[in-house]
């Protein structure tokens, strides 16, 4: 591993890895430019077996090969964007992730935004702009039970027990405490409000977080991704008393 990244936050086995593949070259001088104006690091060979040394992911693909990369720092956070490659069903698929280290995150979960458009449409219906974030958050037990149950059918109580959320994300979490604190109100409500549609992945120690959408490495898509990665960073470590530390759990896989 070479001396421009600190050993990423552990994944939760120790499988072997792939040889690096050759990465892909620098866009041009704009990329330089704006990288330089913002004190961001570009990186035309980014170290694809420190990337890999995340795994295992939950939801996000082990990334294959890596493109350009951009580093910078949010206060005691570091954060790298790069470009991912990974095959898919005999296909290569692309996107854009940032990976955030931090030691104000401990905690485990993982969040898939769903597409289903049963659940969008029960979402719109149940949030409306007038209510604060503080409104609904009050909803009596009774009424988030009957939306898990018409969104997801009978007998489902969802993962954290927040129906609003649950409607609009699938979560996996070693347990409902642990995936309470991970993923804090605040957190919660950004999301919801912002109407992200990606996965986030936090554990201790580390973030990572992709957007659907077209994977533009530009300076524009580039500016957007380092306030969307602030802005659920910040959210995320709002929590005002995590209960408990971490579950010793293996966090469960996706079926």
């Amino acid at each position: 591993m070479g001396s421009l990244y600190p050993p990423p936050p552990p994944g939760w086995d120790n499988r072997a890895l792939q040889v690096p593949a050759p990465a892909a070259g620098i866009e041009g001088q704009r990329l330089s430019a704006w990288a330089q104006e913002r004190g961001y690091e570009l990186n035309a060979k980014p170290d694809l077996q420190w990337y890999q040394g995340w795994s295992p992911f939950v939801f996000l693909n082990a990334p294959e090969r890596l493109g350009r990369e951009v580093s910078a720092r949010m206060g005691e956070a570091q954060l790298w964007i790069v470009e991912g490659f990974s095959n898919v069903e005999g296909h290569e698929m692309s996107q854009i992730v940032a990976f955030v280290l931090s030691p104000r995150l401990a905690y485990r979960a993982a969040v898939r935004s769903r597409m289903q458009k049963e659940a969008v449409e029960e979402l719109r219906e149940s949030l409306s702009p007038r209510k604060t974030p503080r409104a609904l958050g009050r909803w009596r037990w009774r009424e988030r039970e009957q939306f898990l149950r018409r969104t997801y059918g009978r007998g489902v109580r969802g993962v954290i027990g927040d129906a609003i959320f649950e409607a609009h994300c699938e979560i996996q979490s070693p347990s409902r405490e642990e995936g309470l604190a991970a993923l804090p109100v605040a957190l919660r409500h950004w999301l919801i409000q912002t109407q992200w549609r990606g996965i986030l992945e936090l554990r201790p120690g580390g973030m990572i977080v992709t957007s659907y959408g077209p994977p533009l490495f530009d300076p524009a898509a580039l500016d957007a991704t380092v306030h969307h990665v602030s802005n659920i960073y910040h959210a995320a470590i709002r929590a005002a008393a995590p209960p408990g530390p971490p579950s010793s759990g293996p966090l469960s896989m996706p079926r």
